[in-house]
């Protein structure tokens, strides 16, 4: 049998808050962690009534509720905020239950067994706050989520199963629910793949591994790391306009590049290619003014055909000059009409015949009278002329230059075949660009300086059609212009 001074030393010693009150509700009793707890002497309290822990946050209605419960010989339990002597609020679990007389005939009194549990409750608020932070952060990152458990075999993982996604990962994968989905048939294989691979190297939390990959047409970032032993978590990052603007910024580079490029050029072929030809005339101008009547007609003949010669390839390279001008300067447009094809092959065969003849090459026209396309007369002529003349500078003497074409519903197909020397298969890509277009020589030694292919290009861009090239060292190539055809 307990005595009454153990008893009382129990309580006086117990780990929680103990009051004691009589059926009035003045307290009796109050132990030594009352003590530690609100701050209060036993004799600051004792004759008082518990209100004097009131912390204002209860309503009137809460105590006599709680009053009504233990008078009528219930037990109260649950949470209240009372006041410490300092006015520190703090939380508390209780239990009220009364005290009975000998043979339980009347309620004598009321004891109160309370624990603080106000550090609990700040623990337990700050969880419940960082996992609304949690969800808030998981449901609002511009990052993709996903929490994946692991789907294995004896053979190993196998797979992954998505418990639980985010509404980035929707946008990313244009897909409104993942949950209980394999991972797999969200990803390509060759990622499903490249995360199996990763899964290997990220055994602990603070281990992360990173790639990238294409996937569903986009750019992407993943990132794994471990929750726990059997669940990752995979971030998603879509880098496609980061990856486009760099691939842009290089472009630009390259473009810059290649502006650059051609602007020497430019000025090679100002410097050499024009004035060169320029002071050959000055030349003749000056032999002709220094005594004029002391050449014979048969010579003085030959110098102006020389000096005709000249000229006219001069005008033409100053108007390929300005044609180019006007097209990095964006000023080049078509003005598209109805073109008689037969028309600007017979303009263009008779106007290079004289420089075919010289070389002994028949140009073949098989234009039909009525193949007609859509495009600028001008522009269809100086493509032609360009190609046709690029045909007898680099065939041999006795060859010969064939303009031919195909029609079908919506396009002509011109073509400029030669029986030249052809074009190595590794400056085909680079001949319509200046800066790769490195000027070749012709079978006889005739100068260019790649501006008329370059021009022909854009030319033909700017009339909705495209060119494409066909050629064999040693067996010739074959030019094909595909124009819009006449309606």
């Amino acid at each position: 049998m307990i005595s009454e001074q153990q008893l009382g030393k129990a309580l006086e010693h117990f780990g929680g808050i103990i009051m004691i009150t009589d059926a009035s509700g003045r307290i009796l009793f109050v132990n030594e962690r009352f003590e530690n707890v609100y701050g209060y002497e036993k004799s600051e309290v004792i004759g008082e009534k518990p209100s004097i822990l009131k912390s204002g946050f209860h309503s009137r209605q809460f105590y006599e509720e709680l009053w009504q419960t233990i008078s009528s010989g219930d037990n109260w339990r649950g949470e209240m905020l009372n006041r410490c002597k300092n006015g520190e609020i703090i939380t508390e679990q209780a239990t009220i239950s009364p005290i009975y007389s000998e043979g339980k005939k009347e309620i004598t009194g009321y004891i109160a067994i309370k624990f603080n549990v106000t550090e609990k409750e700040k623990i337990k608020k700050r969880l419940e706050w960082k996992e609304q932070l949690f969800e808030k952060l998981f449901e609002n990152s511009p990052l993709g989520i996903f929490i994946l458990e692991e789907i294995s075999t004896e053979a190993g993982i196998v797979d992954y199963m998505i418990t639980r996604a985010n509404l980035t990962a929707s946008v990313i994968f244009n897909r409104i629910s993942f949950i209980n989905q394999r991972l797999s048939s969200v990803l390509e294989n060759q990622n499903l793949s490249a995360l199996i691979q990763a899964h290997k190297s990220v055994r602990h939390g603070d281990e992360i591994y990173e790639w990238e990959d294409v996937c569903k047409g986009k750019y992407l970032e993943f990132k794994l790391f471990a929750i726990e032993k059997h669940t990752k978590c995979l971030l998603i990052s879509d880098i496609s306009k980061k990856v486009r603007m760099e691939l842009k910024l290089k472009e630009n580079e390259n473009r810059l590049k290649e502006l650059n490029e051609t602007k020497d050029k430019i000025f090679r072929i100002i410097s050499h290619d024009l004035r060169n030809p320029f002071q050959t005339i000055i030349g003749f101008s000056h032999l002709l003014n220094q005594g004029i009547e002391n050449y014979p007609p048969e010579t003085l003949k030959e110098i102006a055909a020389q000096v005709c010669e000249i000229s006219e390839k001069n005008y033409q390279l100053i108007d390929d000059l300005l044609n180019w001008s006007k097209s990095q300067l964006g000023q080049l447009s078509a003005v598209t009409v109805n073109v008689p094809l037969k028309e600007v092959t017979d303009k263009v065969v008779s106007y290079l015949k004289p420089q075919a003849d010289k070389k002994d090459i028949q140009l073949i026209n098989d234009i039909s009278d009525n193949v007609v396309v859509r495009a600028d007369k001008d522009m269809t002529e100086f493509i032609i002329r360009n190609l046709v003349h690029n045909g007898i500078k680099f065939t041999r003497e006795g060859g010969s230059v064939y303009c031919f074409s195909e029609k079908d519903d919506q396009h002509i197909k011109i073509h400029i075949k030669d029986t030249g020397i052809g074009i190595h298969p590794d400056k085909v890509s680079k001949i319509f660009s200046l800066t790769g277009n490195l000027s070749t020589k012709g079978t006889s030694e005739e100068a260019g300086t790649g501006l008329g292919l370059m021009l022909s290009y854009e030319m033909v861009v700017l009339n909705h059609g495209k060119i494409e090239v066909a050629s064999e060292p040693g067996k010739g190539s074959c030019f094909t212009v595909i124009l819009p055809a006449a309606s």
